[in-house]
């Protein structure tokens, strides 16, 4: 019998790991002396960058140490930033729910993670949403085009995410019905929290995203050495990476655009300590400088800023 009920209990379990949702982050309990901490920080950041300003920076922080017992805390970690390319983790997840896995997929995940091609990222998302870019549509055609994009920010939201995740990574774009679909003064602009990250990232590491095989899949493309064999390669110098003490693990993204400068990182410190760290910024993405001493600023609050 115990183990029957030991059975049971795995099975009514089992949708709860497989479908992790961003309610059940919030409900971890925030930790306030890390909280304080993490506003210190960002103070501190403010005065070193006056063009910063308080609203044009969000950062969250998950402390995965003792893992029974996480603590987290943000600094406006719910305000709406352009994502960039942070918006390919969403991506990213969504294949791995959808199970849309194929060598040419699979290549087209390492690519879009790994060096971030928006090309890639491009086809996935016509794979994912049962659509393509082209020429401007008119009538049911572009309401269909619409609702078809809104596929991912629908099942997102099903998971208590408040994101839209409906536009295409573009180099030099929009055209055409992609055009049409950002809107009247952008109003389907790609958006989302630096918690909602911080909470994807949770899931992934805990291994509740999607599955474990699938999570484990997802923490393979996000590791990163600390020194990039490549140039071409590197989401480290100039990123959050860069801040990292030597010894340290680090699985990431980052997303940077003349707009945005952002990094969505977990990380295994040599004392030992882990950590989730989210950092968005607005308005001072030209200065390649903003997310290593942003993340020097944190580290040091939270004691583990040793070279």
């Amino acid at each position: 019998m115990p183990i029957i009920r030991a059975s049971i209990a795995a099975l009514l379990l089992a949708p709860l790991i497989a479908h992790a949702n961003f309610r059940e982050f919030k409900a971890v309990p925030v930790d306030s002396e890390l909280a304080a901490k993490i506003t210190r920080a960002a103070e501190a950041s403010l005065k070193d960058f006056p063009r910063l300003t308080a609203d044009n920076l969000a950062l969250s922080v998950i402390d995965l140490t003792k893992p029974e017992a996480p603590g987290r805390a943000d600094y406006h970690g719910d305000a709406s930033f352009y994502p960039a390319s942070l918006v390919k983790l969403f991506f990213m997840v969504e294949t791995y729910r959808q199970g849309k896995l194929s060598p040419e997929i699979e290549r087209a995940l390492r690519e879009m993670i790994y060096v971030s091609d928006n090309d890639a990222a491009a086809f996935l998302v016509d794979i994912l949403t049962d659509t393509c870019s082209g020429s401007e549509l008119e009538g049911k055609a572009l309401e269909d085009f619409v609702d078809h994009r809104r596929k991912l920010n629908r099942s997102f939201a099903a998971l208590g995410y408040d994101i839209s995740a409906m536009m295409k990574p573009w180099s030099f774009g929009p055209f055409g019905r992609d055009m049409q679909l950002l809107g009247e003064n952008k109003v389907n602009r790609n958006r989302a929290s630096a918690n909602s990250f911080a909470s994807l990232l949770f899931w992934i590491v805990r291994r509740h995203a999607i599955s474990r095989q699938a999570s484990d899949a997802m923490l393979a493309l996000l590791e990163r050495p600390l020194a990039p064999p490549r140039p071409t390669e590197n989401q480290v110098k100039d990123f959050f990476g860069e801040s990292l003490p030597s010894g340290s693990k680090l699985w990431s993204k980052e997303g940077d655009t003349s707009e945005v400068r952002h990094d969505a990182a977990y990380i295994e410190l040599p004392s030992g300590r882990k950590l989730i760290v989210v950092i968005l910024t607005r308005g001072a993405a030209d200065d390649k400088t903003l997310l290593p001493d942003v993340g020097k600023r944190l580290l040091a609050e939270l004691g583990e800023d040793r070279r």
